[in-house]
């Protein structure tokens, strides 16, 4: 995972139920982002989806919308089962 600049953070390799829990605990640095580039992500699974929202959620309570870009299509497929359209619009470049 890499930032880009301070308001996109690049997230890389897998979003899954393994790696979740080192990622969480970075969060704190990631307050000023505004973009997630999903782009290099190569596996997500439901634990990875969550973390997305909770960073969602938390961006919306601070009153910062969070765009999701690039999104891999596995994760595109997890939202539809999920049945997620809301978020679907704050996707660009999916």
């Amino acid at each position: 995972m890499t930032a880009s600049d301070a308001s996109c953070l690049v997230l890389d390799g897998a979003l899954t139920q393994e790696r979740v829990p080192e990622l969480w605990q970075q969060r704190g640095q990631w307050q000023a982002v505004r973009q997630l580039d999903l782009s290099a992500v190569t596996a997500v699974d439901s634990a990875g989806l969550a973390m997305l929202l909770e960073l969602e959620t938390q961006a919306r309570q601070q009153g910062t919308p969070l765009s999701w870009l690039h999104c891999p299509p596995a994760l595109n497929r997890l939202m539809q089962l999920y049945d997620l359209e809301l978020v679907e619009d704050r996707l660009t470049g999916a």
